[in-house]
């Protein structure tokens, strides 16, 4: 099975040469790494340069034209591996030696799985240990393992990757976009051994509360929540533009006369269009007024149809206006 590591650089210099030497020290080592660089304006390409020079596998680091964003980045590096198997990779994380070799293992044995990930020990920026990991972060605020979707943690099926790209330009996370399939397919196996270090430093570009180098609980998440809900709509558009995306791809996967996985797809697709006229229907809800939107919307609570946002928090949200 032919193994890639897709690497999305910008400005890495600091931390990027402890992260190659941690590849070169995989117990498993990968057959290709592709690093796609933002137009980084630090020492990241010389230090990829002179690493390639000896390393024991291909190296290929390309230099975009014009920035492209965290996410286009990704999307360029994903779309140039050739790999069966292709793990994503920060350029600031430490992978522990038998990242590769063990994860190879967890795909080989699920052979249905589309994506598999690890936990991460969460670390300050010179990569001391908290003592917390991402998966443990999550368990205590209360989420499943249904919102982790942490692509640094991440190895995908070519399967998956043929389905997914290119990741469309509006779309801002890559790992969102790619384990929202492998979600809506029911083919993400999440394993609980902890397998990197992942480096929380000022230049993180996450922002999830479980990446916070302190313990957090149920009422950190409940409070975050709340803040993050009441927020302006914005946030909700931006998630009705997410499902209509999905639901083009889809629309073009399915439009093909032989498809892998139909009925999963097709399942998939409708749960997506359902989500979709739920988040249609909060947004043009919120423009009524309190006495008109109140019974409506507990209507909605009732028979279940919050299912497709956060529940009783989007619900809560809702009832703001």
């Amino acid at each position: 099975m032919r193994i890639s590591i897709a690497m999305a650089t910008y400005n890495g210099a600091k931390y990027i040469h402890e992260q190659l030497q941690s590849f070169v020290d995989q117990t498993r080592q990968p057959d290709e790494l592709i690093i796609t660089d933002d137009c980084s304006t630090d020492d990241t390409e010389s230090i990829v340069r002179e690493f390639a020079k000896n390393a024991p596998f291909k190296v290929e680091f390309h230099r975009n034209e014009k920035n492209l964003g965290y996410c286009g980045n990704f999307n360029a590096a994903l779309m140039k591996t050739s790999g069966d198997l292709v793990f994503l990779s920060d350029q600031d994380d430490v992978w522990f030696p038998e990242k590769i070799e063990y994860m190879t293992k967890i795909a080989e044995s699920n052979s249905d799985a589309l994506a598999v990930m690890n936990d991460a020990e969460l670390t300050d920026g010179e990569l001391n240990s908290v003592k917390l990991t991402k998966l443990g972060q999550m368990k205590s605020a209360g989420m499943g393992p249904e919102r982790f979707v942490m692509g640094c943690c991440a190895v995908v099926r070519r399967e998956l990757l043929d389905l997914c790209l290119p990741i469309p330009k509006a779309f801002k996370a890559h790992d969102n976009w790619i384990i929202a399939f492998a979600d809506g397919l029911d083919a993400k196996v999440v394993n609980s051994k902890v397998l990197q270090y992942y480096r929380r430093h000022e230049s993180n570009e996450s922002q999830f509360i479980a990446n916070r180098t302190s313990k957090v609980t149920r009422y950190h998440f409940f409070k975050h929540s709340i803040k993050t809900l009441a927020g302006s709509g914005n946030e909700q558009r931006y998630k009705l533009m997410e499902q209509k995306l999905v639901i083009n791809r889809l629309n073009e996967i399915l439009s093909k006369s032989s498809v892998k996985r139909r009925n999963q797809l097709e399942i998939m697709f409708r749960e997506a269009s359902n989500k979709l006229d739920h988040q249609r229907l909060r947004l043009n809800l919120r423009k009524k007024r309190l006495l008109t939107r109140g019974p409506l919307l507990m209507k909605l609570l009732v028979t279940g149809h919050y299912r497709y946002s956060r529940g009783i928090l989007s619900f809560l949200r809702d009832m703001l206006g």
